[in-house]
């Protein structure tokens, strides 16, 4: 019986999909695992028993995580509720709660987009108007809608417009100034939801306080109809009474009046003989040209600085109506970059992008179109792209339903009006999980749910690459609900990728490019189909979890030390007691108890959350235990003569490396730390080295399997085979 000894060094390619269970040629055979359940990879190459959580306060229903930095040394967590904020510091205290002007409701939590800088974080859903919640105090937020800047003089507000109805669209305004005008529409175009909304005629807002019908609105004109050209925007020919005008986008027809003021007279034309109101000829979109009726002596350009026009009974094509509101919908996705405020997305435009001026997040004026105002663009792809992610990374990067986008950006050159551009990079298309920027890319979770993948800079390719990252380990991955990313602890340098699936398990991604090591691992709790999670959140080194246990929702601090072994857990310290109060969470519940490192068992805690141990203690840390499992794919052995791939062999014996482990179960064998000599009153120290173990029985798929029957650290380095065959 011939025996052939097999090293497994490491794990770093975490738990592999089963499908792959006969590509033995593969690199993640050789380093993967079948099963690496409630497990951390390390990126030494090792694996260890998660960490648990520590319970911080109760949630009155299912919520949505989310981080709000202010400071280092000020740090909050937003539990996001059907028609309710509320807010915690980063030690589970509830400082305050907010229902009023709170649109959400519990259905629309997965799609909220959000973006925070400073002491503001901007919510957008496409069903209500941004929020701003605002940190005012130390321990005070309050929530307001979004609210664009105005003029001085009232009369402006600077969002963003956009003319819904086709170009062929006209309306005509009963009066030029004053209240209760009459806006009329050459076709139905209008409903009741214009009622509060800004109509533009040009450049100038009607607030609309009346519905008549289809066609037919009511409202009122905040200044004048009438707006500014450019300068010298009048030309004359010699000889001739015919002045032109440049008039960009004018939206006039033949034969309309139009009112020219402020114009100096230039070419023997004087003030009073240009000025005046005009039946117009239309040259075409962008000029238009009337008579004055006085020859001018000279071919030139003029009128000056301050030429204004209006034209108000007469129909024209240039208006144009607010691009949020009721009646066209709000922005999906927000994101802060360059130091504009972006949004992107809207029922009525699903393709839109918009970004503030420079400096003024509240302001999306597009005045002349100078570098620092406000950018307005479509992406206009062959698709309807619609946008659910705007993510502020190397570059702007734009996730929509339907592909991945991002505006290139210029080394010597800021991002302005006339030089953005967007350019389509690959077609898999963004699930509602917000996209997470991670180890030099971004991650996103693909619309279908199945695959999270990385959307990173490829410098040989001058463009961006979207690689499935979850292709060996697939079946861990099931309609994501939510993500977080790690960059270490205050204990370890390891970063994750934390994502939460509609079934509540957790998968989680161990990543460190430079060496080469990517790998998955489960989370879940000990009853799957009752306790879940439901969220997640990291606030630097910290990682908060909404959980789901029976009927209970609760917040929970994931802990950064692997000596926390069971969750939702509460450490106590005192004088030496059998006694131990819980607290009204544990009241009636079963829980898991260790001291030191020593597991003292399961306690039932009574009607006021009080358990009695069997022997008195100083500390104890109590809880819910999650069951641990690694095992081993299956051994292959090629030999000269063939593979031994499906033919029985048995594991005789297996090395175990352990580091700071307390306990370990290796196919059913036990290991044990504590000698017959030793005081058991004593806790025993952490073990760390090799340790045997002898296995029975022929199997075709000879694996290893590690559990553990006791709540205490492990730490699993690798291990040294020996199969017979």
């Amino acid at each position: 019986m011939p025996t052939i000894k097999q090293v497994q060094t490491n794990f770093s390619s975490g738990e592999v999909d089963p499908l792959l269970r006969m590509r033995v040629d593969t690199g993640a055979y050789q380093n993967g695992a079948a099963t690496l359940r409630n497990c951390s990879l390390l990126n030494t190459g090792g694996v260890s028993r998660r960490a648990g959580t520590r319970y911080l306060a109760t949630l009155t229903t299912d919520s949505r995580l989310l981080p709000f930095e202010f400071s280092s040394s000020e740090r909050y967590v937003f539990a996001l509720s059907n028609g309710r904020l509320d807010v915690f510091s980063t030690s589970g205290t509830l400082l305050t709660t907010i229902t009023s002007t709170v649109p959400w409701t519990g259905a629309q939590l997965r799609q909220i987009s959000y973006t925070q800088a400073a002491d503001v974080m901007i919510l957008c859903h496409p069903s209500w108007a941004p929020r701003v919640v605002r940190r005012t105090g130390a321990s005070s937020f309050t929530i307001s809608t979004f609210a664009f800047d105005t003029s001085l003089d009232g009369n402006k507000i600077y969002q963003p417009y956009y003319k819904f109805a086709d170009d062929t669209v006209t309306i005509s305004v009963s009066a030029v100034s004053g209240t209760g005008v009459t806006i009329t529409a050459s076709s139905a175009v209008f409903t009741s939801a214009y009622v509060g909304t800004i109509v533009r005629w040009k450049d100038v807002e009607i607030l609309i306080t009346t519905y008549t019908n289809a066609t037919t609105l009511v409202g009122n004109i905040k200044g004048r109809l009438e707006g500014s050209l450019d300068i010298n925007p009048l030309r004359t020919s010699h000889s001739s009474d015919v002045v032109e005008v440049t008039h960009a986008l004018h939206g006039f027809a033949t034969g309309q009046s139009v009112t020219i003021s402020g114009a100096n007279g230039f070419a023997g034309v004087t003030f009073a003989q240009i000025n005046g109101t005009f039946s117009i000829t239309v040259i075409d979109d962008n000029r238009y040209s009337y008579a004055t009726g006085h020859n001018a002596n000279a071919s030139e350009d003029g009128g000056g600085p301050t030429v204004k026009f209006t034209s108000s009974t007469t129909s024209t094509r240039d208006w144009s109506e607010q691009t949020y509101s009721a009646v066209n919908g709000y922005p999906g996705a927000v994101a802060f970059h360059e130091s504009r405020l972006w949004f992107g997305g809207s029922s009525a435009v699903p393709d839109g992008l918009w970004a503030s001026k420079i400096g003024l997040f509240f302001n999306f004026d597009v005045g002349e179109g100078l570098d620092d105002e406000s950018i307005q663009i479509t992406i206009g792809s062959e698709d309807i792209s619609n946008v659910k992610h705007i993510v502020s990374n190397r570059d702007l990067q734009i996730f929509t339903a339907s592909g991945e986008f991002f505006v290139p950006r210029s080394s010597t050159q800021a991002m302005t009006p006339t030089t953005i551009r967007i350019s389509r990079q690959t077609p898999f298309g963004s699930s509602d999980v917000t996209p997470l920027p991670f180890d030099g890319a971004t991650l996103f979770v693909q619309g279908s749910g199945k695959s999270v993948r990385e959307f990173v800079y490829n410098d040989s390719a001058n463009g961006y690459a979207s690689t499935d990252i979850t292709l060996l380990s697939s079946h861990l991955i099931n309609s994501p609900v939510d993500m977080a990313v790690l960059f270490g602890s205050t204990v370890r340098g390891e970063q994750y990728a934390l994502v939460v699936n509609n079934d509540g398990t957790m998968a989680v991604f161990n990543s460190a490019r430079s060496e080469n090591v990517a790998g998955w691992t489960t989370w879940e709790f000990g009853t799957k189909a009752i306790n879940l999670f439901r969220s997640v959140c990291t606030l630097g080194e910290l990682v908060f979890v909404a959980v789901q246990r029976n009927l209970t929702y609760t917040l929970e601090l994931l802990s950064d030390a692997e000596a926390l072994t069971v969750d939702s857990a509460i450490s106590l310290t005192g004088s030496s007691s059998a006694t131990w109060t819980l607290g009204s969470y544990y009241a009636n519940k079963v829980v898991d108890v260790v001291s030191s490192n020593m597991y003292l068992g399961t306690f039932t805690a009574n009607g006021s959350g009080v358990i009695t141990l069997t022997e008195p203690v100083t500390k104890v840390t109590a809880g819910f235990t999650y069951p641990v499992e690694i095992t081993t794919l299956p051994v292959h052995l090629q030999l000269p003569t063939g593979s031994l791939l499906g033919m029985p062999k048995r594991i005789n014996r297996v090395l175990v490396g352990l580091n700071s482990t307390l306990s370990c179960v290796v196919s059913n064998n036990r290991l044990l730390l504590r000698q017959v000599t030793d005081d058991l009153s004593v806790a025993p120290a952490l073990f760390t080295g090799i340790k045997e173990f002898f296995l029975l029985g022929y199997n075709r798929e000879a694996k290893v399997t590690i559990t553990q029957d006791e709540p205490l650290p492990l730490r699993v380095l690798g291990m040294n085979m020996e199969v017979s065959f």
